[in-house]
C-alpha cells in the first residue's frame, strides 16, 4: 500500500501543517519551528524539516525554493507569484483565466502542458521605501 495512505497525521505534523496553514507568509522551516516550539518546546528543528517535507510529498503543501531557501505554502490553487528580491517577499497572485499565447501555441504543436508556474521577480513597495527612508526591513514578521 501507498506510504502516503498509511502515514498518520501526528500531533507535531498537525501543528506543523497548521502553521503554515495560518499564514499567508509562505514561511521558511526556521519560521515553521519558532512558532511551532511556542506549543511544544521540545520539538526539533530536523523534526519540523521531517514533517514539512512529508506534507509535501503527501500534497498538503507545496514548496517553493529559490536559491538556499525553501518556503512552504498551504494554498494549493492554482496561482502565481511576486518575490522580492531584496527581503524575500513572496505574494500569491490570482492566476488569469486565460492561457497566454505560447501555450495555445504548445498544445497546437501536441504538447501536453500540466502547469504553469509564473513568477514576478521585482522589488516590492516597503524596500522600495526602505531604499529612499534608509528604514530597515519588516518582513517576516
Amino acid at each position: 500500500m501507498d506510504d502516503t495512505l498509511q502515514r498518520r497525521m501526528t500531533r507535531q505534523r498537525r501543528l506543523v501543517f497548521q502553521t503554515v496553514a495560518a499564514t499567508d507568509a509562505h514561511p521558511t522551516a526556521e519560521w515553521v519551528y519558532e512558532r511551532v516550539r511556542r506549543r511544544l518546546p521540545r520539538i526539533s528543528l530536523g523534526t519540523v524539516y521531517r514533517n514539512l517535507q512529508l506534507l509535501v510529498a503527501d500534497g498538503r503543501l507545496r514548496s517553493w525554493t529559490r536559491g538556499r531557501t525553501t518556503r512552504y505554502d498551504a494554498d494549493l490553487s492554482a496561482h502565481d507569484h511576486f518575490s522580492c528580491r531584496e527581503c524575500g517577499l513572496l505574494l500569491d497572485l490570482e492566476r488569469a483565466p486565460r492561457a497566454f499565447p505560447e501555450e495555445r501555441r504548445l498544445r497546437a504543436r501536441g504538447h501536453e502542458i500540466e502547469d504553469r508556474v509564473l513568477e514576478f521577480v521585482g522589488i516590492c513597495r516597503d524596500c522600495r521605501h526602505r531604499r529612499k527612508t534608509g528604514g530597515r526591513k519588516r518582513w517576516p514578521n
